[in-house]
């Protein structure tokens, strides 16, 4: 039972995965072809992460109502609406309406899927961590992602509307196999109403903000987190159209963004060793965003292909190694009864810090360019991680709170 629980984890999710990666490389173009400016691209995702933003806790809720599979069922037909929505959108307002479909769907899967997996094993009498199997699903999703990502540019290079209709048919099919694969034996509905709902979204909301402002390893990591995820959203999203000046076919997307998932591979490879040499999760945050301001500062002043590949890279890695980094400091200095609510706390704020992102460096490209937004960009990630070196925001070194 153990072997065939986590297959169905790994198939659905390695299905979700290569469905979102054919769009992968080539987003931000089909939204430039289809008269979208940079502003209004960013925009767009703004609407996304407002929504994750609004919907986070609430579906979670509803996971407890119905169950964690009917959640990931719903997940996967909006994912799949949002697509075929997308694939025929023209207009600003449409691409809005597709974003937020697609983000409603994404906060019915979080959490909700990796729960079923923990419930189910445990029901069967297999207690333990799953940290192994989401390590696999990590591997599994990135080489999915590559594979995925090049065939939807070579889709899009014939029909921009390609990868969507492709992904949402990918979402589809997870969608209908987690019907007929995912078993909920241990399932009890709980007594849970949209207005408790509201009311849990709250107080998760004061609870987590009080604790914040009194920890100063909580507050130092929840500004690393909204610094990092505003300051990356120009790379994130513009990044298609600045490689793009020195390319001669789209098809080549897929693979600059397969070299940027090796780099966020590699990054998360590195990270254990580097804790190791240097056992300082504090002072590691730091400077894993200071290397990937620089990089993003470095690629914006390239005048080649070869040059401006290899510091975006640069900073991919940086960021690959900041992300299990951040989560063992985290985790390292908050008491286990208050673990929970501080990390979907803490998942607010890497949502509002997004939200902050896109809004400023669409306006940024817009007005300015990209290269310019990326230094600006680059040069807020340097400067603001070197401001919380500040003794003030947290402790030097790790400590256990639990």
């Amino acid at each position: 039972m153990k072997k065939k629980t986590i297959n169905v984890y790994l198939l659905l999710s390695g299905l979700n995965n290569f469905g979102m990666s054919f769009i992968a490389a080539t987003y931000a173009t089909f939204l430039i072809g289809r008269g979208l400016n940079l502003l209004e691209i960013n925009l767009v995702n703004l609407a996304f992460f407002t929504t994750l933003f609004i919907f986070e806790i609430p579906t979670g809720a509803l996971a407890d109502v119905f169950g964690r599979k009917r959640s990931f069922v719903i997940s996967c037909f909006l994912w799949s609406a949002s697509f075929g929505f997308y694939a025929a959108a023209e207009n600003f307002p449409n691409f809005v309406m597709a974003e937020v479909i697609g983000a409603i769907g994404m906060t019915f899967a979080t959490g909700a899927f990796q729960a079923w997996l923990k419930d189910k094993l445990e029901f069967h009498g297999l207690n333990g961590s799953i940290g192994a199997i989401l390590a696999k699903e990590q591997i599994i999703g990135r080489l999915i992602g590559i594979a995925g990502a090049i065939i939807g540019a070579w889709l899009a290079s014939r029909y921009d509307y390609g990868p969507w209709l492709a992904g949402g048919a990918t979402m589809a099919i997870a969608g209908i196999l987690a019907i007929f694969l995912m078993k909920e034996e241990y399932f009890v509905p709980k007594k849970f109403s949209f207005r408790e709902g509201w009311q849990e979204t709250k107080t998760v909301v004061r609870q987590s903000f009080d604790y914040a402002r009194k920890n100063h390893s909580v507050r130092f990591i929840l500004s690393a987190s909204i610094l990092i995820l505003a300051a990356v959203q120009a790379p994130n999203m513009q990044w298609q159209p600045f490689f793009s000046n020195f390319l001669a076919d789209k098809k080549i997307l897929g693979f600059i963004f397969a070299s940027i998932s090796l780099a966020i591979a590699a990054g998360s490879w590195l990270a254990p060793h580097l804790l190791r040499k240097w056992p300082n999760e504090k002072l590691m945050i730091i400077a894993m965003q200071i290397a990937a301001g620089a990089g993003i500062v470095m690629a914006a002043g390239a005048n080649s292909l070869s040059i401006g590949l290899s510091a975006f890279l640069f900073h991919e890695i940086g960021r690959g190694a900041l992300k299990p980094i951040a989560d063992a400091y985290m985790n390292d200095n908050i008491p286990s009864k208050e673990r929970a609510t501080l990390l979907s706390f803490q998942g607010m704020a890497c949502h509002l810090g997004g939200m902050i992102g896109l809004a400023i460096s669409g306006w940024l490209a817009e007005n300015f360019g990209i290269p310019m937004t990326w230094i600006i960009s680059g040069a807020v990630l340097v400067f603001g991680s070197m401001l919380l070196i500040k003794n003030g925001f947290a402790p030097a070194s790790r400590r256990t709170a639990d």
